[in-house]
């Protein structure tokens, strides 16, 4: 049954690739004629114009974090593998990948600027801005949960510290041989690939030495600063492009253990309606929320308008990119999924319902198909998990520092330096509390998953108001705007009760329900307008 289920995943993505790829293409009407802002405003700094198996591997890494996998755990754990596996489907397909693939083209239509400055010239300035602030707060809970979760990793693996070193300094001299020499990119491919891999033999080698939670932190914080101020084609797109094949090791490696070794499915298919351990409890908007990037995320429409929009060489290439990266993520939705599906309740409560330890444990039970030592898979997966949330990490603080010089109308070298190390004061500060005796990642969890969702309802609502004044259809983005809507709105209305005022979530659910509905009203009063928003932003500054 699991082994249908996960080929069934892999044959529905590559159907809809396929035709519903080319449906967006011609609805769009993307033309290679159409110079891409990495041609029009090369810089050699953010805008790099890169072949599109690059600028894929950047964008999957960068998207696809923990996500994919800590959602889908905890979809199956709360209510079952049944509706959380209907939602992922469905949702990478005609929701997520339509919100990625819509991202990108708005922002490669407008000079290479991100969805929330776009939005200041399609909805109004005061929306817009309110809109970057949105992007900024969500952009925070991301920092915050990811840089706990990989603090945590390193913690509870060292040897996934010094693999993850090793893979950092590998990507660097890909990065430097690849941009400052002229050695052939596909022989620099056959030596660096393996290269990365061996960090996992170094790691399970000489694990890093124990150190306490904020060490490890520091350490994360110094990396994001470092890294999001450096040219892309030096740390960020050989990096990616290197990640990327863990995922596909990760992918192609579980989906043959699954159909070697054929494991017995010991999760429910369906755990009811209401599930009170969850947040929210309801399974409709809980499913939704819980899930996030497995089947659609606010986030990706940041990194599509933000990072991949400035590196892609042709209008062609955002189908590949961003629909084809959201369908893969899709199936390591599954395969997350898959990891809860394979285990027993008791298994899970070993491991405390950790979803990283969750998925490493069922991933191991997978490899076991290939006689791979249980340690070892752990290991592997771990690392696998990490690398994503690396990527994720400093992917995420370039973006910030770009909505803020766009909120502030601030771009300089300074800004450059100055702008990075101002967005990782909050992060750094809420990554080291807890609350209630919790991590700070588990805490914000649900407010992370909701505010998230809001942001790509929000991303969707600007997309079609983006359609709407190129004069084309976009009943296909409407749907999934409203949907992406009303769930993470109920889902913050049901935190505000659960948490009450006494809560920093509870306030923040306020504050989110609040900017969310102003800026979804104003977008709506648009699109129901007589004339036309405006077609293009003013010149770059």
């Amino acid at each position: 049954m699991l082994v249908a289920v996960l080929l069934l995943t892999c044959l529905l993505c590559a159907v809809a690739f396929k035709y519903y790829g080319n449906f967006l293409n011609k609805r769009c009407r993307i033309d290679d004629d159409n110079p891409t802002p990495a041609q029009t405003q090369e810089d050699g700094v953010d805008f790099v114009p890169t072949r599109a198996a690059v600028v894929f591997g950047h964008h999957f890494s960068s998207i696809a974090g923990t996500g994919p996998i800590v959602g889908p755990v905890f979809a199956g754990i709360y209510f079952g593998w049944g509706p959380a596996w209907l939602w992922i489907i469905l949702g990478c397909i005609f929701v997520g990948g339509v919100h990625d693939f819509g991202s990108t083209l708005l922002s490669i239509r407008n000079r290479g600027r991100t969805i929330a400055e776009v939005s200041t010239r399609l909805i109004g300035p005061w929306t817009g801005r309110l809109f970057m602030v949105f992007v900024l707060a969500a952009l925070v809970y991301v920092l915050v949960v990811f840089l706990d979760l990989t603090a945590e990793n390193f913690i509870a693996k060292p040897a996934v510290a010094t693999a993850s070193g090793w893979f950092i300094l590998t990507a660097l001299i890909f990065g430097f041989i690849s941009s400052r020499t002229r050695i052939p990119f596909g022989i620099s491919l056959l030596l660096f690939v393996p290269l990365t891999f061996l960090g996992l033999w170094f790691g399970h080698a000489f694990p890093a030495p124990e150190a306490q939670k904020f060490i490890w932190i520091v350490v994360l914080l110094a990396y994001c600063l470092i890294a999001a101020v450096m040219p892309v084609n030096i740390l960020l797109q050989p990096r990616d492009f290197l990640s990327a094949f863990f995922l596909y090791a990760i992918l192609l490696s579980g989906i043959g253990g699954i159909v070697l070794g054929v494991p017995a499915i010991e999760g429910e298919f369906f755990k009811g309606w209401i599930n009170e351990t969850a947040t929210p409890a309801y399974l409709i908007p809980g499913l939704f929320i819980v899930i996030a990037c497995g089947a659609c995320s606010g986030f990706h429409s940041i990194v599509s308008s933000g990072t991949t929009s400035k590196q892609i060489q042709k209008e062609t290439d955002v189908r590949k990119v961003s629909y084809g990266a959201m369908l893969v993520e899709g199936v390591l939705a599954t395969l997350s999924l898959a990891t809860v599906i394979v285990l027993t309740s008791s298994d899970i409560a070993k491991v405390g319902g950790n979803p990283n330890l969750v998925f490493a444990g069922g991933f191991a039970k997978f490899l076991s198909a290939f006689s791979i030592p249980v340690e070892i898979g752990i290991e592997f997966a771990l690392l696998g998990l990490t690398t994503f949330l690396l990527t994720t990490l400093d992917t995420c603080t370039r973006l910030c520092r770009f909505i803020l010089e766009e909120l502030l109308e601030w771009r300089s070298e300074l800004s450059r330096y100055l702008g990075t190390s101002l967005v990782l004061i909050l992060p750094a500060f809420f990554a080291l509390q807890t609350f209630h005796g919790q991590p700070a990642w588990k805490a914000v969890w649900p407010m992370f998953g909701a505010t998230n969702q809001l942001l790509a309802g929000l991303a969707l609502v600007t997309v079609v108001v983006f359609l709407r004044s190129q004069k084309i259809k976009a009943g296909f983005a409407i749907i999934p705007a409203i949907i992406m809507l009303i769930m993470p709105l109920s889902a913050l209305l049901f935190l505000m009760k659960s948490f009450g005022l006494q809560s920093i979530i509870g306030i923040s659910s306020i504050v989110m329900f609040g900017l969310g509905l102003l800026v979804a009203v104003m977008a709506f009063r648009l699109l129901t307008a007589k004339e036309e928003p405006a077609r293009e932003l003013p010149a770059t500054r």
